[in-house]
């Protein structure tokens, strides 16, 4: 009797340590859970503009793109820090103007202050499948748009979309004054009777990956995209948040709205040819065909091939050997730069 009753209790013992190891099995599961809810899930529903998860209703809206002035006299901006993708391109005199690009634009906060329209913004723009927000523009740019090419909002001819700063206007002029909104764009682009999604045979052509060859790409702790003798923006990776921190004019990029530091995951260099534009100081950038460039994420950067065969497409990015180059996931900041620019990364 006595032997049976042993034999049952080391049964009992046995039973309770199996189910402590399940139980501990279990529980180290559930502490991983967390980071395995980040992971990219191949159902997700994906913003097309970062890589990134978003609603599904989302999915298809068509990004909306802002002219926003980059003057030195006209800093801080509004709005850089939520963007999903900053164009920065060269316009006359040396300086540069930044397009912000929202997918949801019913979300974005504050953003300026507000500049006028050129031709190859509103050519990426259209490449986005895009609606163009501007506050006047060059000739070339009015053509362009006055010819139906793409939907667009000029805050000029629309100022219940937009409204001025007293204090900047006093302080700054009339030119670095204007600003806008996510809920008074959205009304103007209702107004309007704008299309809000995207055209089902639209397909935006930037791949992403987990996996992208820059990965394996060389150190690039920092990078300098001189733009002119005037103007150059700076890249400084932030190796705890995995982002590069933007600098110009020798001092911070700054977002007005939460006073913070402009930062982006993704920066690329696009090598472009541009020429003066006969009689005038305006430039013409060619934003279609194939050029050189960089790619830089995570403290690494690349050498790039980029290809645009038209404009209703945006960039695709490849090596030189020809293999695709997808991105990391996240926000972007693209520098649009002519062919002899000087870039360094260190």
């Amino acid at each position: 009797m006595k032997r049976n009753l042993s034999f049952l209790l080391c049964l009992i013992l046995l039973a309770s340590f199996s189910l402590t190891g399940c139980l501990g099995k279990n529980n180290s599961s559930d502490s991983q859970s967390p980071q395995n809810l980040t992971s990219p899930q191949t159902n997700a529903a994906i913003n097309s503009l970062t890589g990134l998860s978003i609603d599904e209703e989302k999915i298809d809206f068509r990004p909306v793109c802002i002219m926003t002035n980059n003057f030195h006299k006209g800093q801080p901006m509004s709005g850089i820090s939520d963007a999903d993708i900053l164009y920065e391109c060269l316009i006359e005199g040396g300086i540069t103007r930044i397009m912000s690009v929202f997918k949801d634009i019913k979300s974005a906060p504050t953003i300026g202050t507000v500049r006028s329209a050129r031709p190859y913004f509103v050519n990426l723009a259209k490449g986005l499948g895009g609606i163009y927000i501007h506050l006047g523009g060059s000739y070339p740019a009015y053509a362009l748009l006055k010819s139906g090419y793409i939907d667009s909002i000029d805050l000029i001819s629309n100022e219940k979309y937009m409204w001025r700063d007293a204090e900047r206007r006093k302080k700054l002029g009339l030119e670095h004054s204007a600003y806008t909104s996510g809920e008074k764009l959205s009304l103007g682009i209702t107004d309007k009777g704008y299309k809000t999604t995207l055209d089902s045979n639209y397909s935006f052509k930037t791949d992403f990956s987990e996996n992208s060859p820059v990965l394996s790409g060389k150190d690039a702790k920092k990078l300098t995209a001189k733009f002119s003798g005037y103007k150059s923006t700076v890249f400084d990776y932030d190796e705890t948040n995995k982002t590069y921190l933007v600098s110009q004019f020798d001092k911070p990029q700054m977002d007005a709205n939460k006073n913070i530091q402009n930062s982006k995951p993704n920066v690329i260099i696009l090598r472009a040819e541009t020429k003066s534009v006969d009689k005038t100081e305006l430039l013409d950038i060619n934003l279609l065909g194939t050029g050189e460039g960089y790619y830089m994420s995570n403290g690494k950067i690349i050498d790039i091939i980029w290809s645009r065969p038209n404009d209703n497409v945006s960039f695709k990015y490849a090596t030189k050997d020809g293999n695709a180059v997808p991105l990391l996931p996240g926000q972007s900041y693209v520098c649009v730069m002519t062919k002899t620019a000087k870039v360094t990364a260190e």
